[in-house]
């Protein structure tokens, strides 16, 4: 790149932070359905080579993701609430083991007296058979309100999504057809094919091997007898599409529920949970995803977190989930733009003695 074209990409670059971050709203839907169009357009191409239309294969591909969507939330809806109504008392019998504990190293106190108090008022009940408990008024409410819109949002989504895979190529024509010469043309259709194949191939593969994850922790946490091991699961398989920090958040709310729910059967049955899904993480993370990924999507893991906390920033929970597929685009947008290779070198993981440059052998000084 010359130097006279970088304060212009600089501009570039500021500019479409702002617009994304002042335009999230009408952002956030137009990128999750073109996410989602590379994920399913290997399963168009596929029922065209069957002699299905665009059109057809692309709504009966759509229709089956909506169905497989909602069967999933439906299946989910029920443990979910459930877990979320076991978070906050998992929360409180830990906080209060650890007050009891702080009381017999440090003597008794008075948060863990009144704690004691409140056990007590909860476990008798009064003498009109009343019992009392803690309510959090509204968690329905919220949740239907929250669902209503994730509804509404899928659906305007999937009309993006189908309108992607069916004019996709129309839009790609367009633009060819505003390129000046004949080779700007073909190096375009060259780079737009390559971008496309690349990132349907990343995209599938991981949400393939995140599904994969969440079954198989869901099995695995219904084996150790965990509740709602199939909420778990799901959170599991969803969660690792944010790297690091989303295994992070797993692990803590699987140790806050196999601590608030295994205080009668030891230290090992409270870490069981965690440990079980820690396990199946590293297997997938050290050993699948890079046996079907390799070397050309590997990033550098700081790259990874500074990109995740810019998409967080402006976008919240979306950024944080779309960030990486967003992360990886880009860099195969550098690899294949002529003049920004480096760019995009600049964010691969490689060890020290790749990254090293090849030094030449000392030569002796001539006498």
């Amino acid at each position: 790149m010359s130097s006279a074209r970088r304060p212009l990409w600089f501009a570039a670059v500021v500019l479409l932070g702002f617009v994304a971050w002042v335009g999230a709203d009408l952002w956030i839907p137009i990128v999750a359905a073109a996410l989602l169009a590379f994920v399913l357009r290997p399963f168009v191409r596929g029922l065209e080579a069957l002699r299905i239309p665009a059109w057809a294969g692309a709504l009966v591909v759509v229709g089956g993701t909506l169905a497989g969507m909602a069967g999933t939330l439906y299946l989910v809806y029920a443990p979910a609430t459930e877990a979320m109504d076991d978070l906050p008392r998992a929360a409180a019998r830990v906080s209060s083991e650890v007050q009891q504990l702080k009381s017999q190293w440090f003597g008794r106190s008075g948060v863990s007296e009144t704690l004691q108090v409140i056990e007590r008022l909860q476990a008798e009940p009064t003498p009109a058979g009343a019992r009392v408990v803690i309510e959090r008024p509204g968690l329905d409410e919220r949740l239907m309100q929250m669902g209503t819109a994730a509804a509404t949002a899928a659906l305007a989504a999937a009309l993006l999504v189908y309108f992607f895979l069916v004019h996709g190529d129309t839009l790609l024509r367009r633009l060819v057809e505003v390129m000046p010469t004949l080779t700007d043309k073909k190096r375009t259709v060259d780079t737009v094919r390559a971008v496309q194949g690349d990132v349907s191939r990343y995209l599938l593969t991981i949400t393939l091997i995140n599904v994969a994850l969440g079954g198989a922790v869901g099995l695995a946490l219904l084996a150790l007898g965990v509740e709602n091991a199939l909420f778990w699961g799901f959170l599991a398989g969803v969660m690792n599409f944010v790297p690091y920090l989303g295994p992070l958040i797993v692990t803590g709310a699987l140790l806050l529920v196999g601590f608030g729910d295994a205080q009668s059967a030891g230290l090992g049955a409270a870490l069981a949970p965690a440990a079980v899904y820690g396990l199946l993480h590293v297997v997938e993370s050290n050993g699948l995803t890079p046996a079907l990924l390799g070397r050309q999507f590997s990033i550098n893991p700081v790259v990874i977190l500074l990109w995740l906390m810019l998409w967080g920033w402006l976008w919240g929970i979306a950024g944080l989930l779309f960030g990486v597929p967003m992360l990886v685009i880009t860099k195969v947008l550098l690899q294949r733009s002529e003049g920004l290779q480096a760019w995009a070198t600049l964010m691969e993981t490689r060890r020290s003695s790749e990254c090293a440059p090849e030094l030449p052998l000392a030569r002796s000084a001539p006498p």
